[in-house]
Formats: C-alpha cells, sequence, structure tokens
C-alpha cells in the first residue's frame, strides 16, 4: 500500500460507534503516564479532524490523501504553560561551548512577543524656542557683581548674561537690592527698601530648573565678597591660606564636589591678583585621610566636600579652621535627604553652631576676616530643585531669616513660594503633592521646552538591538554628539560598556595572536549574511580591565566609551568623569543614577534611559543632563509593553514625552547600514543580534558579566518606589526573554544556578569543596590528649605530654610478685 497515510479506521460492525486509532508512529512514548494519556487524546482528536475532513472533500473515500502523511494539525499542536509548544514539539536546543550539560537556545527576535499597545502621539516637539537661556535684558553689572568677576566670568567661561536664577540670586547673596531683574519683569515677589536690605543679611533657598545655573549664582557671590574683603582691608593678619575655611559647599555625590571645584578654579586663578588665595578644594574621600589632612591643615577657603567626610574631619581634625566659616552651601538637598544624610546634616550643623559660639571675637572690621565685606555670620544656603515636605522641614531647621528665591520671584517663606510655583515656567516642581499616588495631580514638573522627549516600547527580546540602532542613528545624524545611558545597577554597566567595546570586532589572526579591531557591520558583509564568527577559546580575547578610562567601540564605530558607577575606586572615578567632559568627539557614557543628579556634563545632546528611573524625581534629572543653558537636547525612554502605564505617570506630572515607534528606530540602522528593501530591517536586526549573542557565548569574560548584570538588573527591578510597583514588578518580567536583552542564550534558571560558562560561580563551587574537603579532613585527624603540664626539673615520661599511661597489670610474672 503505497498510498498508505498511516490512518486506520475500524469498521467493524459492532454496535458501538467506530473508535479512531492513534498511528503507531505518532503514539507518544518516554514521560509520565498522565502526559502520555494527555497527548494521546490530542492525537485522537487530531487524527478524527483530518479523517472528517477528507471525507468532506473527498465524499466516501476513508483516509486522508498522502500529502497529510504524518502530518499534525498546527491548531491542535500540544501547548505548554508559557504559551508555547510543548517540550515534544519544541526544535531541538543548541549546545555552546560553555561546559557539561549547558544547552544554548537560539530564538527569533520577532515571535512571541507582547502585543505594543497603541498610544496616541502627542504634539511634536521638534524646533521649540529655548525657555531656560540667558536673559537678555539684564548683566552682571546691573546686579552689582564686582568688575573683576565680571571679566572673568566672560574670559574664562564665555558667560557675559546671568540666567534668571543667577539676576534673582546674586543680589540677595551680594546683600545689594535687585536693580529691575526678573523678579521685577515678571511682577512678582517682594519688593527691596534699599536702606533695610543692605543691613539685613538672609539666609537663602534656591529653587531653579536643572541647567539654570546655581552653582555660579552661589559661587560668584563668594567670590565677590571674598576679593572685596581683601582688596579692603587695612591690618591684621594677610589674607592667605592660613585664615582657613570660609565656605563649604555640601554635595551628595563625589562627582557634584569635583564639579564644583571645577567651575570655582577659573574664578580663582584670573579674578585679579586679590583672588589668588581663595583656592578651592575637596574633601570626599577615596584617598588616605592623611593627604586630606595635609590640605586642610594648609587650609581650603573654598572647600566642597560630602557629608559623612566632613563630619569625620570636624570631630577629628584639629588643624581643620572655620572659626572664619561664613557660608555654608547644601547643593542637591533634595539628594542629600533622599540618600540618608539627615542625621549627618543635623550633626554637621550643630558641630558648625557650636564652633561659632567659642570662638574668640576680635574687635574691628579692618582685617579680612573682620571685614564688613563679608556676612556678619554664617549664611546657609540650600539648593533644591523641588520644595518637598523634607526639604521644607530642612529649611526650617537650617535658614534663618530666609529668603526663597526662584528664577521669576522672590518670597519670604517656602509656603508662599509652593503656593506660586504652579505658574513658574522655569521651577522644576510646584507645591507637595496631597496624595502619594504617582498617577495623580499634585505635583508638576517642568523642563525646557527646548528638550525634544521621546518614548520607545520595546519588547524585552528587542532591547539590546535597539539600543545598537538608537546610537548608531543619533551619530549617524550628529556625528559629534555626546550621549549618556543611564541603567539601574553597576553590573549592567560594565556589560554594556565591554559588549559595545568588544562585541562587534572580528578575530583577525596576527603574528602575536588576535587583534579585534573591525566593525560589526562591516563583518555582516555587504549581502546582508553575517560572516562566520570567531572561535574565540573560552579564556582567550579581551578583558575588563580598570585602568582603562576609556575604550573605542567596535559596534558603534567612532565612538569612545565611558563608564561610571558608585562602585569603581575614586581615582578611576575621577578621571573618567573629567575626561568625559572634556571630551570634544563622539562619546558614549554608561553609567548609573550617580551621573543623574547636579553634573554639568558640557554639551550633552542626548539622554538614553535604557533603564526606567527609580521614581519620577530621577527622570527629571536625569534628562535634565542635557539641554542646558539654552541649548537644544533629547532625551529617550525605553519601556517594556507591560510599563506603559508609566507615560500615565508622567503626564499627570507634566513630562509625558512623544512616542516613537521601535520599527522605525530599526529600519532607520537597516537603511544606514546598506540594506536594500525595506523588509530586510528584521534580518539585519537578528543579524546584529546573533553576532552579540556569538561574542557573549564564546568569550569567558562577556559571558561573565553577562549574567551577573542579568541577575543584578532582576534585583534592582524592585527598586520601584511602591507608589509604581503596579508598573513595575518582577512578576511582569518574561525572564527568557530578558535573557536576550544581555545576549544570552542559557535559559534563565542556568543563568540563575550558576551552569555554563559563569567561571565566577564554578570559582565559589570549588572554593566551598575544598573547605568541606579540610573539614572532614580535621575531623578525621587523630587528636593526642595532652597530660597535665609537668616542670621542666622534672624526671619522668616523655610519653606524659602525649596522654596518659596505660594502666600496669599484675600477672603472675610482674616484679611486684616476687
Amino acid at each position: 500500500m503505497a498510498d498508505d497515510d498511516g490512518l486506520f479506521l475500524n469498521l467493524g460492525a459492532g454496535a458501538g460507534p467506530a473508535r479512531t486509532v492513534v498511528p503507531a508512529n505518532l503514539r507518544p512514548k518516554g514521560g509520565r503516564w498522565k502526559d502520555r494519556m494527555a497527548e494521546r487524546q490530542l492525537l485522537k482528536s487530531a487524527v478524527w479532524q483530518a479523517q472528517r475532513k477528507s471525507k468532506a472533500q473527498q465524499g466516501a473515500r476513508p483516509a486522508a490523501s498522502s500529502a497529510q502523511k504524518s502530518e499534525r494539525p498546527a491548531a491542535q499542536a500540544p501547548v505548554d504553560a508559557d504559551g508555547g509548544a510543548s517540550a515534544r514539539q519544541r526544535p531541538r536546543e543548541r549546545s555552546g561551548a560553555t561546559g557539561p550539560g549547558s544547552k544554548q537556545v537560539m530564538s527569533s527576535l520577532f515571535t512571541k512577543n507582547p502585543e505594543i499597545p497603541t498610544v496616541a502621539r502627542t504634539g511634536d516637539q521638534e524646533n521649540r524656542v529655548s525657555s531656560n537661556a540667558v536673559l537678555d535684558t539684564s548683566s552682571f553689572e546691573g546686579i552689582g557683581l564686582d568688575d573683576d568677576m565680571r571679566a572673568s566670568v566672560a574670559e574664562k567661561m564665555g558667560i557675559v548674561k546671568p540666567t534668571a536664577i543667577q539676576q534673582n540670586a546674586i543680589p540677595v547673596l551680594i546683600g545689594k537690592p535687585i536693580l529691575g531683574g526678573a523678579a521685577a519683569a515678571a511682577g512678582g515677589g517682594d519688593a527691596f527698601d534699599v536702606e533695610r536690605e543692605v543691613s539685613v543679611e538672609h539666609d537663602v533657598f534656591i529653587q531653579a530648573a536643572t541647567g539654570s545655573g546655581k552653582t555660579l549664582a552661589y559661587l560668584l557671590p563668594i567670590f565677590h565678597r571674598l576679593i572685596r574683603a581683601t582688596a579692603l582691608a587695612t591690618s591684621g593678619a594677610p589674607a592667605s591660606r592660613s585664615l582657613g575655611t570660609f565656605a563649604i559647599v555640601l554635595t551628595p555625590t563625589r562627582e557634584l564636589a569635583q564639579q564644583v571645584v571645577e567651575t570655582a578654579l577659573p574664578l580663582s586663578h584670573s579674578a585679579g591678583r586679590n583672588s589668588g588665595w581663595i583656592v578651592p578644594g575637596m574633601v570626599i574621600g577615596g584617598e588616605k585621610k592623611q593627604s586630606e589632612k595635609s590640605r586642610l591643615r594648609k587650609g581650603i577657603p573654598l572647600l566642597a566636600c560630602t557629608p559623612g567626610r566632613l563630619l569625620d574631619h570636624l570631630e577629628n581634625t584639629k588643624s581643620f579652621v572655620v572659626d572664619h566659616l561664613r557660608w555654608l552651601v547644601l547643593d542637591e538637598a533634595d539628594r542629600l535627604l533622599e540618600l540618608g544624610f539627615a542625621e549627618t546634616l543635623e550633626k554637621i550643623l550643630a558641630l558648625l553652631d557650636e564652633k561659632a559660639r567659642n570662638k574668640v571675637r576680635v574687635l574691628g572690621h579692618r582685617s579680612v576676616a573682620t571685614s564688613l565685606e563679608l556676612p556678619r555670620r554664617r549664611i546657609n544656603v540650600l539648593c533644591s530643585a523641588t520644595l518637598r515636605d523634607n526639604v521644607k522641614r530642612l529649611a526650617n531647621e537650617s535658614l534663618h531669616n530666609p529668603k526663597f528665591v526662584s528664577a521669576t520671584s522672590i518670597h519670604d517663606s517656602a509656603d508662599q513660594a509652593a503656593s506660586t510655583a504652579t505658574g513658574d515656567s522655569d521651577t522644576e516642581m510646584a507645591a507637595p503633592a496631597p496624595a502619594p499616588d504617582a498617577g495623580a495631580g499634585g505635583d508638576r514638573y517642568s523642563l525646557p521646552s527646548q528638550l525634544v522627549q521621546r518614548a520607545l516600547i520595546v519588547p524585552a527580546k528587542l532591547r539590546l538591538v535597539t539600543l545598537v540602532a538608537q546610537l548608531r542613528n543619533t551619530f549617524r545624524r550628529q556625528p559629534a554628539s555626546k550621549v549618556i545611558v543611564f541603567l539601574l545597577c553597576k553590573d549592567s554597566v560594565d556589560f554594556m560598556y565591554f559588549l559595545l567595546a568588544h562585541g562587534g570586532a572580528e578575530a583577525a589572526a596576527t603574528a602575536d595572536g588576535k587583534a579585534y579591531a573591525d566593525d560589526l557591520f562591516d563583518a555582516l558583509g555587504d549581502d546582508g549574511a553575517p560572516a562566520k564568527p570567531s572561535a574565540l577559546p573560552g579564556k582567550s580575547g579581551p578583558t575588563l580591565r580598570e585602568e582603562d578610562i576609556s575604550l573605542e567601540s567596535s559596534v558603534v564605530p567612532g565612538v569612545d566609551l565611558y563608564r561610571l558607577h558608585g562602585s569603581m575606586a575614586q581615582k578611576r572615578r575621577t578621571e573618567t568623569f573629567l575626561a568625559f567632559s572634556r571630551a570634544q568627539s563622539a562619546s558614549v557614557l554608561f553609567t548609573t543614577d550617580v551621573a543623574a543628579r547636579g553634573l554639568d556634563l558640557p554639551n550633552v545632546t542626548s539622554i538614553v534611559q535604557f533603564d526606567p528611573p527609580a521614581d519620577i524625581p530621577s527622570y527629571l534629572h536625569r534628562v535634565g543632563r542635557t539641554a542646558r543653558l539654552g541649548r537644544a537636547g533629547e532625551a529617550s525612554l525605553f519601556l517594556l509593553p507591560s510599563e506603559t502605564k508609566y507615560l500615565d505617570a508622567l503626564a499627570a506630572k507634566g513630562l509625558r514625552p512623544d512616542d516613537e515607534t521601535m520599527e522605525s528606530v530599526l529600519k532607520q540602522m537597516a537603511k544606514n547600514t546598506g540594506a536594500r528593501k525595506a523588509v530586510e530591517w528584521q534580518l539585519r536586526a537578528g543579524e546584529v543580534q546573533s553576532r552579540l549573542e556569538q561574542f557573549v557565548l564564546s568569550s569567558a569574560t562577556a559571558s561573565g558579566l553577562a549574567k551577573q548584570a542579568y541577575l543584578s538588573s532582576i534585583r534592582a527591578y524592585a527598586t520601584h518606589v511602591s507608589a509604581e510597583r503596579h508598573i513595575f514588578h518582577v512578576r511582569f518580567l518574561h525572564f527568557g526573554h530578558l535573557a536576550k536583552a544581555f545576549a544570552l542564550r542559557e535559559a534563565p534558571t542556568q543563568v540563575a544556578s550558576g551552569k555554563g560558562n559563569n567561571t565566577k560561580a564554578d570559582d565559589a563551587r570549588k572554593d566551598r569543596k575544598d573547605r568541606r574537603d579540610q573539614e572532614q579532613a580535621a575531623r578525621k585527624k587523630p587528636t593526642f590528649k595532652r597530660a597535665n603540664d609537668i616542670s621542666e626539673f622534672a624526671v619522668g615520661d616523655v610519653g606524659a605530654y602525649f596522654g596518659p599511661r596505660a594502666k600496669r597489670t599484675r600477672d603472675a610474672g610482674s616484679d611486684s610478685d616476687a
């Protein structure tokens, strides 16, 4: 029977209906009997459906056509709990070179992805007029800034006009009345009385949008008054560093302290001969404490520091002179409180107040330290983008006779400032929200209008290749761009930095080994087919070296890559921060939120939030690293399909980004890399993903970093605030799809259990085994019972040291019986 298709019908003349018989070649074997029974029932149903369809088409012919031989209807195929084919129907998994028992899964990028919801697009943000640009209607001369300071700022920084927040804050800190200015132009705030205001010193709360020049808003008045005091001093000790510290700037991060010093250095070096002694410095930890003590002993008139290290020196360093302290600045006060420094700040304020009460009063005002140009008491300055309850509480506890200064108004209390902040276009936050719900009304933020925000809804499997496409498209449009990519954890920073540096390089044989220099897309070939991947041994290839400040990317050619996170050595953090700040060519910085607050990184044109921030204020500060001082900028936010409700939460705060489709980003990359047809964008994306996976598979360093980053990112995902837990929850993640975002082919269970080529887990298991073997050997080792110690002059058997002597038995032949 050549046309027999393997289907049999019971046509016997029995009383019951005909019974469907399962072909022998399709009967399930192995496994649990319940599973076999379930699959047998499905097979019977499939056979019965095939018989019924055949009868309907061919009349009385009982058998199906030969074209259906051994074919199972796809609609009736058994499915597992994950929505895919059962274990019996899945394609055979490919084993990689990652160790015995490790299975690698090569799945398609464009199958079984969740549906991307359609979201209505908002208005176009391109070509907006700048809302935080410098004001042409004011000048430094008009607000009373010293001539030398004006020349220094213009010459060294290229700034000839103040921003709105500088126009309002500098006169208050100088102690002079406002001459016109933004507040008067806006018709808001309190009128200044010259006779009253010149003689009264105010503490100041500075609230302004990110990138508005808050750092210079407090540095310029400090230098102005110190220079004037130096010039007018006629007696007493000459101006020098030995006078100690006159101004302290507290910052939440070391990078922000470094930035304050970098901003202050040009003012110190070029503001005339009267400012040479005003040396800025910092104590931020990460180095020997003795080195910091020696610098404090010489004297640092303008000191930038972190809270913990400042408190340590106030308590333990006797050579730290703060007798003439006139300014204490809490920069990014909201961030200081978020990081848990509230108790430390209270101790610092208490110690400084105690030292001020106990210092010896000196009469007269002709010396630098007692000049009338300096404040009569210590001026406290708080800088914050928000006016939340905890910040208002800190302001009430630390500020005396305060002025609350924003870009458009000046107020005498925080309540007044909060009540009018809703109408301020340049403030970042209005009054505190009455309800904790993140999606409800309440707080509303604002960003520079020239900042273009975009949101990309990207399935987990396509996140990595979409990031590559986004970076390539950005540098295609603007070859000299500087981009910051934010991630939630430091392991993800290390992995992305390493992968984009080496993941596109083809191993080329050289005289002295292997070189990695070719571009990923060049290696794919003109026809779009990926080149044969290099077979790298497990221990060969590049490694992640701490001494590297930057690496050239092989995935995005011509771009220098940097990384920055809190676990790096302080020396390397400082070098990386300065190198990226001074870079003039195409650059990408992979970083955590350590670079999200307060840092002014020049000429940053684009922000990519690959991992959504832990809360909405962090989103605000992340995108605030670009579009500063009137310059254009763009920010992209990557979201999973399950996270689209986050757009509603952003919209409730006035931060709703425009929508950009994942397809448009991938199509643009394919077009730029030589794809001939529009439909080739999926093939090109799959080729890029496959090449990156092959690199991770063949490199021990890349594989270890990928697995560590994968696990750390899942743990970091749980750090979102409770108000957003209904959007960001671990149970919404597809762990298998998420592994593709880290170029992994191992199943999640293999990664979590340390199987495969995870050398770190292998080493840990080996160490545990060695410890167990040592403990067992120690238990089996015979122990000797030591007898009582005896004198060195005693006469006896040395065996007494090793245990009791055997008791002698009496027998007939013993001497005692003689």
